[in-house]
């Protein structure tokens, strides 16, 4: 790629990047370099995301448009909410939003245009004009002091940068996995005549169901598990009804609740584990 150099001062790029958020800008095109023509444009311009383009004219004015769409030549209607037109001659930037209902440009293999009534390299000429219309509502001698005529049209890349927190948004005490470990050890059935509670883990093949049993069995031991077979198939790696009881550590006394794991419900007829073999299951009566 050719090297480019900016027209913007660093004060414009803070006012648009202002406007934009955080964000990097990377000059793609620069009509001065690689011509005024709509051909020259897509070359460099399409399939880049999000993009930003700015003009200057005899008047000192410089403004433009965003769109967060790419460019690709379709032909088709762009409707896109993110879209401003915008001026940075004052020490307020001048942002206008497309309105609401209104599409924000037209994508075809001409120049950038915003709502079908702002142009920009109209005709392939150093110029803007505004057709006129309803799309964005502005006035053009408080855009760009109805000065049509360029003296250069630049298109930026616009990447949005995720912005990592200096310091974190709430402070998080992590007590509570210990307190909710205590409190599953703790825990008794309400009938004195049942031990433990039986866990029914039942869902489709790949569910995770046997990785689930081996989390919480590695959690309270201590150290990883698998214990229980588990993996990626198409069919069920689990084939027979199984219970797997969980140790409070390596030496620990068994805590009080049973995983009981069966085969993954699966799309065809007589294939994994069937509505009547958890009806049987539920009554005591597991399938081998």
């Amino acid at each position: 790629m050719d090297s480019l150099t900016s027209t913007l001062t660093e004060e414009e790029r803070k006012q648009l990047c202002g406007l934009l958020g955080n964000v990097e800008l990377t000059l793609l095109y620069k009509a001065s370099v690689h011509g005024y023509q709509a051909s020259a444009f897509h070359q460099r311009c399409d399939r880049q995301g999000p993009t930003l383009v700015v003009a200057y004219n005899h008047s000192d004015y410089v403004f433009g448009g965003y769109t967060s769409v790419d460019y690709a030549q379709s032909g088709q209607y762009i409707t896109d909410k993110e879209a401003f037109l915008f001026s940075v001659q004052d020490e307020v930037p001048l942002c206008i939003k497309v309105n609401s209902g209104s599409h924000a440009r037209l994508d075809d293999a001409g120049g950038p245009n915003f709502g079908q009534q702002l142009y920009f390299c109209y005709n392939n000429q150093p110029v803007v004009y505004n057709q006129g219309g309803n799309a964005f509502s502005f006035d053009s001698d408080a855009l760009y002091g109805d000065i049509t005529e360029l003296i250069e049209c630049e298109v930026y890349k616009v990447k949005h940068i995720l912005q990592v927190m200096e310091k974190p948004w709430r402070n998080v005490l992590w007590t509570a996995e210990a307190e909710l470990m205590e409190k599953i050890r703790n825990q008794k059935p309400l009938v004195t005549s049942v031990s433990r509670f039986r866990i029914l883990m039942i869902g489709p093949v790949g569910a995770g169901k046997s990785s689930f049993f081996n989390s919480i069995n590695s959690i309270f031991m201590g150290r990883m598990t698998s214990k229980a077979i588990s993996g990626s198939a198409g069919t069920s790696l689990t084939t027979q009804f199984r219970t797997y009881p969980v140790k409070d550590g390596r030496e620990g006394k068994p805590l009080p609740f049973v995983l009981c794991d069966t085969m993954g419900l699966e799309e065809q007829s007589g294939a994994g584990l069937d509505i009547e073999d958890i009806s049987s299951t539920l009554q005591g009566h597991p399938y081998f």
